[in-house]
């Protein structure tokens, strides 16, 4: 099934990766235990997703989702006579659906800035897989190199097995820098190293054969994350990405060089789970051991419950909150080399790095109420003849929140503010954005309040929003150092249908209106030398189970697209 997937989408060059591991969740349907299969992936990875079939089919049996609703409307829709052909043959094609599909990436040394794409999905029967590449894939020459076999299906993928895992390979080389054509430096070399079967081959044979050395099963983190028994999960190995593209961020940053120390062994882990009307997950980011104090000063002090409860919280369509310690900022300048540059460039307006870290306590917010999209008409003037389009204009209310630390810092900060024009207005500011916008500035001892509605920045300062309640979901995510809350149903609500310039984006409006209920994200603690978050996305149909509900989304998106093409 995972070759099929591959071949199925070979077509979107740099998105591929994305669908493929969005599909392989949604389709395969049945890991524990991490498998031994899993050694075969090298510890240089830059990122692996790994699905637990095993964990799903707790939750969802193969037949409980060939005989959903959804699934058999969706089967009706899908046109292609070969693809459900190879579909319903997937189930004999010797794939072992009781155990864990893999998904890695890793660097190509053979060209800049490419990838490596290669899926290791586990085999109950090598013979049966062969036979269905055989009919499926007619034309494919299997050769044996080795101590395994393999074969090219297609141009863009390769694919070799033994008697337990088969091994997908698809490269997929570095988009265009358009940065680099501007600047004069040409574009990518090795566009298409698909072409060359022997490289691949060899390619093949190093996928096989990593040691265990080199293997990431030796990572405590990696095997924590896959013992927790997550329906899907994701590896980000953070210090090699950075590495990888280090010498390309010095060049952007005009040749100001980060210390690797900042990012030296540092990992983000993710675990997702699928359940009835919900995608749940669980997120940490692990810093290196020279930065974990900083990660203490960051994870210590929730966000601060005055400031959130005198937020609006009536048609709050997004809530964005943290906690940022500003000790913990000066500590990242400082381990950053930075922070001798930060003062030396402030000290031109007689303020250093203290004076700003100083005013504020760290507490921030920003909310947006109110949002609606809809259409106008606009009539201009163009040759001296009136011109009337159609123009869509957004509506909302927006409010950003710090709260004041030392008084005298801030003071500071605000009149070097009104030196450079800020315009008073009452017992605030304002800065005028056009002939009918304008953003305001109003303080009181604890806050600083910007809000382009002046009665939403009044209403925080007196305290005139206390008794309006945030919705449930939002106010759980309250109680940490960092929140996140999209209400996807109010914002989605207030966008007018007549915006849309096209079949697919009726489309794409109308289904997310169906699908997401509100999102919301929430964690920032720091324990165990990492950052931990919890999200949560709930549908709006409870009845079903979320991967169900993804597949049939997926599907009136790809039915939008044929239509739009």
């Amino acid at each position: 099934m995972a070759c099929f997937l591959f071949k199925a989408f070979s077509m979107h060059r740099y998105s591929r990766i994305t669908i493929v591991l969005l599909l392989a969740v949604i389709l395969l349907g049945a890991c524990s235990k991490q498998p031994d299969h899993a050694r075969y992936i090298p510890k240089d990875a830059v990122a692996v997703a790994g699905i637990n079939l095993k964990a799903l089919g707790k939750k969802i049996a193969w037949n409980m989702i060939t005989g959903s609703k959804l699934f058999k409307d969706m089967q009706s829709r899908i046109p292609e006579k070969s693809t459900k052909d190879a579909m319903e043959g997937i189930e004999k094609a010797g794939i072992d659906l009781a155990n864990t599909l893999y998904v890695y990436v890793k660097p190509d040394t053979r060209f800049k800035g490419g990838n490596r794409i290669t899926g290791l999905v586990p085999l109950s029967d090598a013979g049966q897989w062969e036979a269905y590449v055989k009919r499926v894939f007619p034309h494919a020459e299997i050769k044996q190199n080795g101590g395994h076999k393999e074969t090219s299906l297609g141009r863009d993928m390769f694919v070799g097995w033994n008697s337990n895992v088969l091994v997908i390979i698809n490269v997929m080389s570095a988009p265009i820098d358009y940065n680099d054509l501007m600047e004069g430096r040409g574009a990518q070399s090795g566009d298409n190293p698909m072409e060359d079967m022997a490289s691949l081959s060899a390619e093949m044979n190093v996928a096989f054969n990593v040691t265990q050395d080199n293997s990431l099963v030796t990572n405590g983190r990696f095997t924590a994350l896959e013992a927790e028994g997550h329906d899907v999960t994701f590896w980000l190995n953070y210090g090699q990405l950075m590495s990888q593209y280090g010498s390309d961020m010095s060049d952007r940053m005009g040749g100001v060089s980060l210390s690797g120390a900042l990012w030296k062994d540092a990992a983000f882990t993710s675990g997702f789970d699928f359940r009835k009307g919900k995608i749940t997950g669980d997120m940490r980011y692990y810093m290196p051991d020279s930065m974990k104090s900083i990660g203490t000063e960051f994870g210590a002090t929730n966000i601060d419950k005055d400031m959130l409860g005198r937020l609006p919280g009536q048609n709050m369509d997004m809530l964005v909150a943290m906690h940022i310690a500003p000790k913990g900022i000066k500590d990242i300048l400082e381990k950053m080399g930075m922070l001798g540059l930060a003062n030396t460039a402030l000290a031109q307006q007689n303020m250093n790095v203290d004076d700003i870290l100083d005013a504020f306590t760290g507490d921030m917010s920003f909310v947006i109420n109110d949002f609606s999209l809809h259409t106008e008409t606009v009539t201009d003037s163009f040759m001296g003849q009136a011109v009337t389009h159609q123009n869509q204009k957004p509506t909302l209310s927006m409010s950003y929140v710090m709260k004041i630390g030392k008084k005298d810092k801030f003071q500071k900060l605000l009149g070097m503010a009104k030196e450079n024009g800020l315009q008073a207005m009452g017992n605030g500011f304002v800065i005028p954005i056009d002939e009918k916008d304008s953003v305001y500035l109003l303080t009181d001892d604890q806050y600083a309040v910007v809000s382009n509605k002046n009665a939403y920045a009044t209403g925080f300062l007196q305290g005139n929003f206390k008794s309006q309640k945030m919705p449930d979901a939002a106010a759980q995510v309250t109680g940490h150092p960092w929140a996140v809350y999209l209400d996807m149903q109010l914002l989605l609500k207030n966008i007018d249908a007549g915006i849309n310039h096209s079949a697919h984006d009726s489309v794409m409006l109308v289904e997310s209106k169906k699908l997401l209920n509100n999102i919301s994200l929430s964690g920032g603690e720091f324990k165990n030398s990492a950052f931990e978050y919890h999200l949560d996305i709930n549908f709006t149909n409870t009845d079903e189970n979320s991967i169900i509900e993804l597949m049939d989304y997926g599907m009136k998106m790809n039915e939008a697209d044929k239509i739009a093409h």
